[in-house]
C-alpha cells in the first residue's frame, strides 16, 4: 500500500474542507446587519435617522424651498426603490404602508416653501452611501461612528 500517496490525499481533504469552512464563515458574517452609526451636526444616527436629519438641515438652511425642489435636491437616484422625499399626499394615496416606509410622524415631516414632505425610511448599508455623498455635496459632514 502507498501510505505516502493516501497520507497526501488526506491532507488535500482536510485542506478543502477548512477552505469551504472559512468560506461558510464568511457568508455568515456578510449576513449580520449591519449596525454603522453616523455622526451628523452633533448627533450619532442610524442609516433613516441620518437621512431624515440630512433633509430637516438642509430645510432650515433654505426654508424657501419648495417640494418640487426639494425632490430635486434628494433625487429618486439616491434611495433606489423609494423617493427619498415624497409629497406627504401622494405617499398616502399611492402607499397603504406609508407609515412603515416614510418617516410620517408629525414631528418627522418635512414642511416645505408649498407642500408638507415626507423622508424614506428605506435605507441600507447598500444606498446610504449615495445620501452621504449627495450631504456632502451640500457642504454637510458626516462621519462614520466608532464602534464599541
Amino acid at each position: 500500500m502507498n501510505y505516502d500517496r493516501i497520507i497526501l490525499e488526506l491532507i488535500d481533504r482536510v485542506s478543502l474542507l477548512e477552505d469551504e469552512v472559512q468560506r461558510l464563515k464568511s457568508i455568515e458574517d456578510s449576513s449580520k446587519r449591519d449596525t454603522t452609526k453616523y455622526i451628523f451636526d452633533g448627533e450619532k444616527h442610524g442609516k433613516g435617522r441620518l437621512a431624515l436629519a440630512i433633509v430637516k438641515k438642509y430645510m432650515e438652511e433654505n426654508p424657501q424651498t419648495s417640494a418640487n425642489e426639494l425632490m430635486t435636491v434628494f433625487d429618486k437616484s439616491l434611495q433606489g426603490s423609494y423617493d427619498v422625499i415624497q409629497k406627504i399626499e401622494d405617499a398616502k394615496k399611492n402607499r397603504t404602508d406609508y407609515k412603515k416606509r416614510f418617516f410620517a410622524l408629525p414631528n418627522e415631516v418635512i414642511k416645505t416653501s408649498t407642500e408638507t414632505c415626507v423622508v424614506c425610511s428605506q435605507w441600507g448599508i447598500d444606498n446610504i452611501g449615495n445620501m452621504i455623498a449627495r450631504a456632502r455635496q451640500l457642504g454637510f459632514e458626516i462621519t462614520a461612528a466608532v464602534k464599541q
